[in-house]
């Protein structure tokens, strides 16, 4: 693991200095036209409304995406990085990662420095095996106001800033990962102006579910000017019991009512992902709080995980109470989350199939 700098790219602020809040529509879409061939392989992770777990379903995403690079190089098959980019102050993905605290948390420093100033973006290459990240932390609490200002004289390119870094780096990653958080206004846009596909966390109540996936479909036809693109690819349940390996009445009910909403909106069944993560909290706490991915837990509950300096086998992880964690769940769990991400995939590489049909056309 080290940070590296990528230098050299293109000054993302004089391509938004070039606009200004009274430029030619006509501009803003050509430089549009020009980004979203490059930011194919961006996905979003986002919901209209917090707690439902975007930052581990995309950490755990990441790490299962990263693997897959990681077995495709052992076959001599080409292989890149997956990037991972949490937008939020809270920077919580460090958590999941086990980055927080370390030599390279740097809080978001870097990357607020490369958005904002032009300077080399700063990446922690190899968080672990074929996964990049880039920090956060309390530093993305300014770029907020760094856009506003931007805003003021520059109108609404200023926020494809992070879409023209993203796509001066895309062909060095097979996929990025954004997470941001409804929080924000500002952020919001600048997540959801560089993403293509948008993958929505949904946990809890039915109501609670609903709310969120409206608050995202009123978000994304806000964005429309900016990204044409960008589209919700797929509903992620997570969080729900498994009786027997199946779904409870209480998610087949939710599905059910959820397609009935998509249909009215116009938006395909398809996106709603038949794989989901069950309820494990104790385990996914446990996880977390090792700083560790689930399928990296399950390697350590069930001894498999191998120091990369000594080689050897790594503690089996304990609870707060010194109990061991069990090995069933933490692989059930891990489960879960290859299951999802195959899924989520799978309708991305659809998507993209698509979008370079309307290109030719």
């Amino acid at each position: 693991m080290d940070v590296i700098e990528i230098d050299g790219l293109s000054s993302r602020l004089n391509v938004i200095k070039s606009f200004s809040d009274m430029s030619d529509p006509e501009d803003i879409d050509a430089l549009v036209s020009q980004l979203r061939p490059r930011l194919r392989n961006v996905i979003g992770t986002t919901i209209g409304k917090g707690g439902e777990g975007k930052t581990t379903l995309t950490a755990n995403m990441a790490y299962v995406l990263a693997a897959a690079e990681r077995e495709r190089a052992s076959q001599g098959k080409p292989s890149k990085p997956i990037l991972y980019i949490e937008l939020d102050s809270n920077g919580n993905g460090r958590l999941n990662l086990g980055i927080r605290g370390g030599e390279f948390d740097d809080e978001g420093l870097g990357f607020f420095e490369a958005l904002t100033e032009d300077k080399a973006l700063k990446i922690i290459q190899g968080a672990r095996p074929c996964l990049d990240m880039v920090v956060s932390g309390r530093h993305n609490g300014d770029i907020p106001s760094s856009l506003t200002k931007l805003s003021d004289k520059h109108g609404i390119a200023s926020y494809l800033l992070l879409a023209v870094l993203l796509a001066q780096i895309s062909h060095q990653y097979r996929w990025i990962l954004l997470d941001f958080s409804p929080g924000d206004k500002m952020i919001q846009r600048l997540g959801l102006a560089a993403c293509t596909h948008l993958v929505a966390p949904m946990k809890g109540s039915d109501n609670a579910v609903i709310e969120g996936l409206g608050t995202l479909a009123t978000l994304v036809r806000q964005i429309r000017r900016l990204n044409h693109e960008v589209a919700i690819a797929s509903l992620v349940f997570l969080g729900y019991r498994r009786v027997n390996d199946e779904p409870t009445r209480q998610l087949t009910n939710l599905r059910k009512k959820l397609g009935i909403l998509l249909d009215r909106a116009h938006i395909r069944p398809e996106v709603v992902v038949d794989a989901f993560v069950r309820d494990g909290a104790t385990t996914a706490n446990l996880s977390r709080n090792y700083g560790m991915p689930a399928g990296e837990f399950a390697l350590a509950a069930t001894g498999r995980l191998i120091d990369s300096d000594s080689g050897e086998p790594v503690d089996r992880p304990r609870d707060e109470n010194g109990r061991l964690a069990d090995p069933q769940r933490a692989l059930d769990l891990a489960r879960d989350y290859v299951d999802v991400t195959a899924q989520v995939i799978q309708l991305i590489r659809q998507r993209n199939h698509e979008l370079q049909g309307d290109d030719a056309a």
